[in-house]
């Protein structure tokens, strides 16, 4: 399983696009393991033939500062075979306050 590193402030949108074959119908899932961090499918870009990759692009927002790692599986709903898996490390950091002055 690859493992792919970001990192991006709190309330800070990171994405992240994972190929996908549209005409297979396999799709990216998400195990985020309860973690403070919303994802949400943003598209799924098709190329002009079946045959060919296009990808499914994710959100990642995280809501408090920490490290956390998201399991992305590619499968059909119906089926329990993993097409592919990537592992993703999410680094959220607190945003840094400015001292006002005196």
């Amino acid at each position: 399983m690859s493992t792919q590193r970001l990192a991006s402030d709190i309330g800070q949108i990171c994405r992240i696009a994972l190929p996908a074959y549209p005409g297979s119908g396999a799709s990216w899932y998400v195990d985020s393991a309860n973690a403070p961090v919303r994802i949400t499918l943003e598209k799924t870009v098709s190329e002009s033939s079946p045959s060919k990759a296009g990808s499914q692009v994710f959100a990642l927002v995280g809501e408090a500062p920490g490290d956390y790692e998201l399991r992305f599986v590619l499968k059909r709903a119906w089926e329990n075979e993993v097409r592919n898996s990537r592992r993703v490390v999410l680094q959220v950091r607190q945003v840094a306050r400015r001292g006002s002055a005196h």
